[in-house]
C-alpha cells in the first residue's frame, strides 16, 4: 500500500489539459447563462432574469404611494376625461397594480416595445388579473388548467365568464399609460422617447443608459460566476490560509460565507484546511460496467430508483372513438393529468440525471478524477462539482469507484464488502446477520454481478438499487478472481443517528449514549425501534378511531427515523406532522391502493394525532439533548434580539459565525402575470438580525460544526496514522474500500473520543455568554450540565458506525 501511495505522489500532472478543462467549464457556464438570458429575452420574460427580479423591486413602495393618490383622486370624482378612464384601477388594489406594472414593463424593457403595446399589455393583465379575483375556486381551477394557452384564448375565455366586465381598449391604455409615466418617475431606469418613422410617429419604451450598463454589468457577473464546474484531471490545487484555491484558473472560495472572516483568523494548518485537502485529492474514476447499466436503463426509459425517463412518462393516446362523456374519457384524462404533474414534479431530477450521466461518459476513459472541495459557514465538507460527485444521488454513487485498488486479503475484509451490500438493499441488523443474509442470497448476487437483466427484479427491490447493483459486480469479480482481485468498490458506514451521538458527548450523557452506539454492546443499538415501541404501544393502549387507522398501516422503525433523526436540529411539531403525513400516503398507497383513509374527511386530524405522540416520545428518548436544545434557543433569542451576531470555535479549529439577516418581504400574490402563476415578493434587507432563524439555527449549527469537526478529525488520523488512501465522506458517512474500512472505522472512533475527552460543552457555553451582556443572561433557562458518560468506551464500540 506504502508503494502505491509514492506512486500517488509522483504521478506526473498534466496542468496544459487541466487548464483546457476548466476554460471549458467556464465556457459551459457562461453559454448556458447566455442563452437563458436570450430565452428570456424572446420569450418576454425578463423580469425572470438575475438583474429583472432586482428592478422589479426598484422603487415598489414609491409606486404603490403614487398609485394610492391616483385612486383616491379618481375616487373623489376629479373631473376631466382622464380621471374617467383610470376607474378600472378601483378593481384592484394598488400592491397588485404596482406589481403588474413593473413586472410587465421590465419583461420588455430592453425590446424597447412602444408605448402603446406596453400600454396595452399592461391593461390587458389588469383586466385579467381583476377578472380572476371574481372567479370561485372551481372557476379558477378550470382556468388554471388552460393556463398554457395564448393569452389572447385567456382572454376570450374570461369574458363569457358570468359576472365579467368589459373594459374597452381605451380605458386599458390610458391606464397602463399613466402606470408606465408612473414606473419611469419612480424608478428611474427607463425613459420615453420619440422615434420617429417615415410616415408613421411613435414613442418607445427603453431603458436608460446607466440601467443599459448596470444589466450589462449584472449579466457579465452572472456569467464570470456561473462555471459548469466539472472535477479534475489532476490533484486539485490545495488551500492555504488564503481559503482561495481548488480549481488552477478559476480558483473559489473555500467557504460558501464568511470566507474572508475564517481566512482572517487562519493560520493554514488548522484541521479544516488539512481535511480539504487531503479529500480532494482523492483519485476516483468512473465505473465502466455500472455506467453501461445505467446508460441502458435511461435508453429503454425504465424508471429504477433514482433513474427516471429521459423524456418522462408518455400520455396514453386520447380515446377519439368515444363521446365526451363516457366514463373511459374521464379516466383518461385523470390518469393524463396524473402524468402531467408526476413529469412537471420531476423535471429537475430528470435534468439532473441527463447532467451526471453526460459528466460520466465524458470522464469514462480517465484514469483518476478529482473533486474539489468547499465548506459551508459551519465546516461541512461538500464536493464542488455538481450531480457527478460521491455525495450525489443513488446513480452518481453507483457510477464513481476509487482509482487506487486494495486487495481482499482476510474474511475480516471480505465482510465489510458483504455488509455494505446488505446496507445499500436496506437490511439493519447485527453485522453477522447482515454477512448471512449475503451469503443466503450469493447465488442471485452473483447473478446480478454478471448479468443484470436476467433476473432485474432482485436488485430493483433495494433501497439503493443502483448502489447495490455495483456491490453486485464487485462481489461478483472478487468471487471471479479471488485474492488477485483488484478491489475499487466505494462502501459506506454511517454513525449512528449523529445529531444524538454528538449531543450525547457534549452533555456526557450516558443515559443518550447508550441509545446511539456510543457505548460497547453486541447487538446495534437503535433509537429509531425503541421509539417506534413506545408509539405502538400507546396506540394499542389507546384503542380508538385514530389509533386503529394507524395500527392499518404496520408502523414500523422508518416512521419515526425522519422525526427522529432531525428532533436534535430544532426540528418542531409541525415537523413531525409532515413526517408522518408523508409516511402515512406512501405505506397507505402501498397496502391499500389510492382509496384508504388519508383521501377521507378527518384524516388530518388522525395525522396529528401520530404527530403528537411522535413527537412526545422521541422527546422523552432524549431528554437532557431537548434541555440543552431550550438554553441553545434561548441564548439565540437573546443575541437575534440584541442584534448580535454569536460566534464560536469548533474542535477543527473553525470559527463559527451564525448571523441571520432579517429581510421584511412585501409579498403580492398574483393570479395572473408573464403567462405564468407567481407568487411575488419584493426583498428588503433590515438592519437587524432576524430572531426567530437565530434561535432555532443555534442548536443545530453547533451540531454541525461537532459532525464536521469529526470528519475533519477523522480524515487526518486515517490519512496519516491509518495509511488510507482511500477516504471520501457524506456529512456523517465515510467512504473507503473493504481492506481500509476497520482503519477508517478505527480513526472515526478515536477520533471522536479523543474530541470530546475536552469539555467542549462549558467551552462553547461560556463563549456564547461572553457575547451576551450580564442582564440578558439573567433569564436564560437552566444551563445544560454535565453527565457521567465516559467516552472512552466509544474507542471500542463495534457499531458506532453502522
Amino acid at each position: 500500500m506504502q508503494s502505491r501511495r509514492l506512486y500517488y505522489r509522483a504521478k506526473p500532472m498534466n496542468l496544459e489539459l487541466q487548464l483546457q478543462l476548466e476554460d471549458e467549464m467556464f465556457n459551459n457556464g457562461r453559454n448556458f447563462s447566455r442563452f437563458r438570458q436570450n430565452y428570456l429575452k424572446k420569450t418576454k420574460a425578463e423580469s425572470l432574469s438575475n438583474a429583472g427580479e432586482t428592478l422589479s423591486c426598484v422603487g415598489f413602495t414609491k409606486i404603490i404611494d403614487h398609485v394610492d393618490h391616483i385612486k383616491k383622486e379618481v375616487e373623489s370624482g376629479k373631473a376631466g376625461q382622464a380621471y374617467a378612464l383610470l376607474k378600472p384601477l378601483l378593481s384592484l388594489y394598488s400592491q397588485t397594480i404596482a406589481a403588474i406594472a413593473i413586472r410587465t414593463i421590465v419583461d420588455q424593457l430592453t425590446c424597447s416595445p412602444s408605448l402603446h403595446q406596453i400600454s396595452k399589455s399592461i391593461g390587458d393583465r389588469l383586466w385579467i388579473e381583476a377578472m380572476l379575483n371574481k372567479l370561485n375556486s372551481k372557476e379558477l381551477a378550470r382556468f388554471n388548467q388552460v393556463s398554457r394557452q395564448r393569452q389572447r384564448h385567456k382572454i376570450e375565455n374570461l369574458k363569457r365568464i358570468e359576472g365579467a366586465e368589459i373594459w374597452p381598449d381605451k380605458e386599458k391604455i390610458a391606464c397602463g399609460n399613466l402606470l408606465v409615466e408612473i414606473v419611469g418617475r419612480e424608478t428611474g431606469f427607463l425613459r420615453i422617447v420619440r422615434c420617429d418613422e417615415p410616415n408613421k410617429k411613435k414613442r418607445i419604451v427603453e431603458p436608460t443608459e446607466e440601467c443599459i450598463k448596470w444589466i450589462a454589468d449584472v449579466n457579465h457577473r452572472q456569467e464570470l460566476s456561473t462555471p459548469h464546474y466539472l472535477p479534475t484531471i489532476i490533484t486539485p490545487k490545495k488551500f492555504d490560509k488564503d481559503l482561495v484555491s481548488g480549481y488552477y484558473k478559476y480558483p473559489y472560495a473555500l467557504f460558501k460565507t464568511n470566507n474572508e472572516l475564517i481566512a482572517a483568523n487562519s493560520k493554514g494548518d488548522e484541521q479544516y484546511i488539512q481535511a480539504a485537502n487531503i479529500q480532494g485529492g482523492v483519485a476516483w474514476r468512473i465505473k465502466s460496467w455500472s455506467l453501461d447499466q445505467v446508460e441502458h436503463a435511461y435508453n429503454l426509459g425504465l424508471t429504477v430508483g433514482a433513474l427516471l425517463p429521459m423524456s418522462g412518462w408518455a400520455t396514453p393516446p386520447y380515446p377519439k372513438h368515444l363521446d365526451e362523456d363516457h366514463p373511459d374519457i374521464i379516466k383518461w384524462k385523470k390518469a393524463a393529468r396524473s402524468i402531467h404533474i408526476r413529469n412537471e414534479k420531476t423535471r429537475g431530477t430528470r435534468l439532473s440525471n441527463a447532467i451526471l450521466i453526460n459528466a460520466a461518459r465524458k470522464f469514462r476513459d480517465t484514469d483518476e478524477i478529482f473533486f474539489p472541495i468547499s465548506m459551508d459557514f459551519r465546516g461541512r465538507l461538500y464536493y464542488k462539482p455538481p450531480y457527478l460527485n460521491p455525495q450525489g444521488n443513488d446513480v452518481a454513487r453507483s457510477l464513481l469507484e476509487f482509482s487506487y485498488y486494495t486487495y481482499i486479503q482476510t474474511e475480516e475484509q471480505a465482510d465489510w464488502l458483504r455488509i455494505h451490500g446488505a446496507n445499500m438493499y436496506g437490511l439493519k441488523s447485527d453485522n453477522r446477520t447482515r454477512c448471512d443474509w449475503v451469503l443466503e442470497h450469493e447465488q442471485l448476487i452473483m447473478q446480478a454481478g454478471n448479468d443484470p437483466w436476467l433476473n432485474s427484479q432482485f436488485w430493483m427491490r433495494a433501497d439503493k438499487p443502483w448502489s447495490f447493483l455495483s456491490f453486485c459486480r464487485s462481489y461478483y469479480e472478487w468471487k471471479q478472481e479471488g485474492p488477485t482481485y483488484k478491489c475499487r468498490q466505494v462502501i459506506c458506514q454511517d454513525c449512528t443517528c449523529s445529531g444524538i451521538q454528538h449531543y450525547s458527548a457534549l452533555l456526557r450523557s450516558k443515559e443518550m449514549g447508550e441509545k446511539v452506539n456510543l457505548v460497547n454492546s453486541d447487538k446495534p443499538q437503535d433509537i429509531y425501534s425503541s421509539v417506534m415501541s413506545k408509539v405502538n404501544q400507546r396506540l394499542r393502549k389507546d384503542d380508538n378511531e385514530h389509533s386503529r387507522k394507524w395500527l392499518a398501516l404496520q408502523p414500523d422503525r422508518t416512521l419515526a427515523k425522519n422525526g427522529v433523526m432531525c428532533l436534535p436540529y430544532a426540528v418542531t411539531y409541525l415537523g413531525f406532522y409532515k413526517f408522518a403525513y408523508q409516511w402515512a400516503i406512501k405505506r397507505a398507497k402501498e397496502l391499500y391502493g389510492n382509496t384508504n383513509w388519508l383521501t377521507k374527511d378527518g384524516s388530518m386530524k388522525t395525522v396529528h394525532y401520530m404527530a403528537k405522540i411522535l413527537h412526545q416520545e422521541a422527546s422523552a428518548m432524549i431528554q437532557p439533548a431537548v434541555h440543552a436544545m431550550r438554553w441553545f434557543k434561548a441564548v439565540g433569542v437573546k443575541a437575534g434580539k440584541n442584534n448580535i451576531p454569536l460566534e464560536w470555535v469548533n474542535p477543527a479549529g473553525l470559527l463559527v459565525r451564525q448571523q441571520y439577516n432579517s429581510t421584511r418581504n412585501t409579498r403580492v400574490r398574483l393570479k395572473y402575470l408573464s403567462d405564468i402563476h407567481l407568487d411575488i415578493r419584493v426583498q428588503e434587507d433590515c438592519p437587524t438580525l432576524d430572531t426567530s432563524k437565530m434561535g432555532k439555527g443555534l442548536s443545530a449549527n453547533i451540531l454541525h460544526s461537532a459532525d464536521s469537526a469529526h470528519m475533519c478529525a477523522t480524515t487526518i488520523k486515517a490519512a496519516m496514522t491509518k495509511n488510507v488512501i482511500n477516504i471520501g465522506g457524506i456529512h456523517d458517512c465515510f467512504l473507503t474500500t473493504p481492506s481500509e474500512m476497520s482503519a477508517l472505522k478505527d480513526a472515526a472512533r478515536e477520533s471522536f473520543a479523543d474530541i470530546y475527552k475536552h469539555d467542549w460543552l462549558t467551552r462553547i457555553k461560556d463563549k456564547l455568554k461572553s457575547q451576551l451582556d450580564l442582564e440578558l443572561q439573567e433569564d436564560l433557562p437552566a444551563e445544560p450540565q454535565l453527565g457521567t458518560l465516559d467516552l472512552n468506551q466509544t474507542r471500542n464500540s463495534t457499531y458506532f458506525l453502522t
